[in-house]
């Protein structure tokens, strides 16, 4: 079924567009009123907007198949027309919803809406987000409010803490994410304090000159490196001179998102009774749906927080608000470029509002 929405003056205007297009066997499927133009809602001119519907010619599909299966191929076809024609309707549904959300903005909630859309938040999100900012009685109240909800929508970081040493954290994420630079940040970060003291432990004997890397990182902070090829040898590390340690930091290998065996041997390394932190490091110069694609399969490694990194290289900035929507992991740290260990912040809102609002002119 072909389907399309319609605009006319009045309802005879907007019939007669339709049959002039569709042809006299168009059926109306929706309509609804709107003014357009207009000072603050008033003095604007009504307008009728119609959602026409017309079936389309399946004389093709018939000719294309034998005699007997003429009935199979109406049904088929009259199936995927009832699919495709309720996939349209609510699409449309959900633009005039939209359409009419926005036209009922006041300018500067207009302008904070396009500034989120820009950076890449999703619609539905932007939506919520400025109706909770419209309510502001005027710009400045407007900008408190959206600062407020995106905090709310970030949630609170949630740092290392070390409580009971030795205290382990472990790092996890697709090859390329930035564990191993991410760790000797976060080693050297923890180094600075000269009453604590640091340990590394890498599995990540997989890739070219992994080990090699992390060496040179442990002997420029001047801390011990240890590599461990099975949970076997981990416990054995941990039960030794490591024990005595204020916090250890490991390494994993990469692995693709889809690479189950991959992921299997990390799981295999890793023995849970050893960690008290498990953070999974997403790259934000990735797309949405990939990123989307890792938290989903490596949640299988029981992650407890998120550790953003790469903000550097990214485009925009609204995943950060994004992942939240399917994501219930709290934000611990992110990374911003290759210096050790400068480049790692805690991603606490209020360091992550300027890359979502930026120098946004209130």
């Amino acid at each position: 079924m072909k389907v399309k929405k319609y605009v006319g003056k009045n309802m005879q205007d907007t019939i007669f567009k339709i049959k002039a297009e569709l042809g006299s066997d168009a059926i109306i499927l929706n309509t609804r009123k709107f003014k357009e133009g207009g000072f603050f809602g008033f003095f604007g001119k009504e307008k009728i907007e119609v959602l026409a519907g017309v079936e389309e010619n399946e004389q093709q599909a018939k000719k294309a198949a034998p005699a007997g299966e003429d009935d199979q191929v109406n049904q088929a076809g009259s199936n995927r027309d009832i699919e495709e024609l309720k996939r349209k309707i609510d699409e449309l549904n959900r633009s005039w919803q939209q359409d009419d959300f926005v036209r009922r903005l006041d300018d500067y909630s207009q302008k904070l809406y396009n500034h989120l859309l820009e950076e890449g938040v999703k619609k539905e999100l932007v939506c919520d987000i400025i109706e909770d900012v419209s309510s502001g009685e005027d710009n400045k109240d407007k900008l408190e409010i959206l600062q407020s909800t995106v905090r709310k929508q970030l949630g609170e970081a949630r740092e290392i803490e070390i409580e009971n040493p030795p205290h382990t954290v472990a790092m996890v994420g697709p090859t390329g994410v930035g564990k191993t630079t991410t760790i000797a940040k976060l080693a050297a970060f923890f180094a600075k304090n000269p009453k604590k003291r640091v340990g590394l432990v890498t599995a990540d004997t997989y890739r070219v000159a992994a080990v090699e890397q992390l060496k040179t990182y442990s002997d420029i902070i001047n801390i011990p490196l240890e590599v461990v090829y099975s949970k076997e040898e981990f416990a054995s590390t941990m039960a030794g001179d490591f024990r005595n340690f204020d916090i250890v930091f490991v390494d994993t290998p990469g692995s693709s998102w889809d690479d189950k065996l991959q992921l299997g041997r990390i799981e295999g390394i890793l023995d849970g009774e050893l960690l008290d932190e498990i953070h999974l490091l997403l790259s934000l110069n990735q797309k949405l749906e990939n990123i989307s694609k890792v938290y989903e399969r490596f949640s299988r490694l029981n992650p407890d927080r998120i550790l953003l990194t790469k903000l550097d290289e990214a485009a925009h900035h609204g995943d950060l608000l994004n992942i939240r929507l399917w994501c219930d992991l709290p934000y611990s740290y992110y990374s911003y470029g290759q210096d050790v260990p400068e480049d790692l912040n805690s991603a606490d809102p209020e360091n992550l509002l300027p890359y979502l609002l930026g120098d946004y002119n209130v």
